[in-house]
């Protein structure tokens, strides 16, 4: 379908009246909810500057960041829920470049001082941004693009290197991803990767051979991360971490100090909190308490209730797209929208996970409520795309 085409038929449905409404509030709330709480958490340690390498800001620092990032990303999600079409990220020539356009923006940061032990964010001239996120939603709108032009092929057993073949650009990005020595995100692809292949209507074969070579891949990554654990005593952020998830009451390490505290933020909490602005562990015991932390403070802070409220307006948006992905009816908006709805609810539980030291820490925000203006753009241009499939959906399903 050529671009005339597509436009004809956007005016013709008049997707923006169609614009989802609760998912729309869900984001508005939650952004607004994300500014409260990331000028909560850093207030006050914004004086001592323990967030800024130890120069001292305005209390309101991060807020004016978090609010013009959210406006932004407000802003784009609208535009792509209601102007731009979805159609045009089916086009196949958009992914030639844009793979190359991916490896290069991986490549940089390798070249860049590391952050808490990855080499995962561009800095330029103060603005600092992480390209994993761009190329976790490019893998997953070219593994919908592959899975839906071979589903044919795909239906009957294919031979191991074709498969090989449909998966190299993923597995080349998963590289990159991890020579930045990111395995949180590495982890969180290859899970959106495995759910994207079994909503795939592809033969149980191929299904059992990408089993298989997952497993292998796993277990040689395993082992190699378990032997380091066990005779490494270095200070690598990796190891750290697996040794904190495995005994956070050591203190052999900082991460052990951060995840105790984060566990006493759940129980000064309680059911109902502090208060909104009272958290103790945001004065200093929580280095990174508007960002990976910022859950922990807002349990203190606004208790069980705060968090159920948090997690509702997430359940609310992920919902949706999966409703979405349900009801698209086609291989491509199917899978894109059910790969990027296993996306926010892997990084979620693996944030959740990673402060209640139910698993090991990766560093992986929550989306669009910690700190961080590139991974909530980004998120929220996704959730514009698959708003204006919805609204398609909705179109045709009236018009039926």
């Amino acid at each position: 379908m050529n671009i005339k085409k597509i436009l004809k038929r956007v005016a013709k449905e008049k997707r923006y009246k169609k614009l989802d409404i609760f998912v729309t509030l869900s984001l508005i709330i939650l952004f607004v909810f994300s500014c409260i709480m990331v000028y909560s958490a850093s207030m006050i340690g914004n004086k001592y500057g323990m967030f800024t390498g130890n120069v001292p800001v305005a209390a309101n620092y991060f807020l004016i960041k978090q609010l013009i990032w959210a406006t932004i990303s407000l802003c784009a999600y609208l535009v792509f829920a209601t102007i731009i079409p979805y159609e045009i990220f089916k086009n196949k020539n958009i992914y030639t470049s844009g793979f190359l356009f991916i490896v290069i923006l991986l490549i940089i940061p390798l070249f860049q001082a590391s952050v808490n032990g990855a080499h995962s964010w561009i800095n330029l001239a103060g603005f600092t941004f992480q390209p994993s996120t761009i190329a976790q939603i490019f893998i997953i709108a070219y593994m919908a693009l592959i899975l839906e032009s071979r589903k044919r092929t795909l239906l009957r057993p294919t031979p191991l290197k074709e498969l090989i073949s449909m998966f190299g650009v993923p597995l080349a990005v998963l590289v990159f991803i991890f020579l930045q020595n990111d395995t949180g995100t590495m982890l969180i692809t290859v899970f959106v990767l495995v759910v994207m292949v079994l909503c795939a209507n592809i033969s149980f074969r191929n299904i059992y051979t990408l089993i298989k070579i997952s497993i292998l891949g796993a277990s040689g990554g395993l082992f190699i991360l378990l032997i380091t654990v066990i005779f490494y005593s270095g200070s690598s952020y990796r190891v750290n971490r697996i040794k904190t998830f495995l005994d956070p009451f050591s203190g052999k390490s900082s991460s052990d100090s951060q995840v105790v505290n984060s566990l006493i933020s759940f129980g000064n909490g309680g059911l109902f909190g502090r208060g909104l602005g009272n958290s103790i562990q945001k004065l200093g015991y929580l280095p990174e308490a508007h960002t990976d932390f910022i859950l922990a403070i807002t349990a203190e802070e606004l208790g069980y209730f705060g968090v159920l409220f948090l997690v509702l307006l997430l359940s609310i948006i992920i919902l949706k797209i999966i409703y979405t992905g349900l009801k698209a009816g086609r291989t491509f908006e199917s899978l894109f929208a059910l790969g990027f709805a296993a996306l926010l609810f892997i990084q979620t539980i693996i944030n959740m996970g990673g402060v209640s030291a139910s698993l090991p820490l990766t560093g992986v925000p929550i989306p669009y409520f910690s700190f961080g203006g590139s991974s909530m753009f980004i998120l929220s241009i996704t959730l514009g795309i698959i708003m204006n499939l919805l609204s398609h959906i909705k179109y045709v399903r009236g018009s039926n």
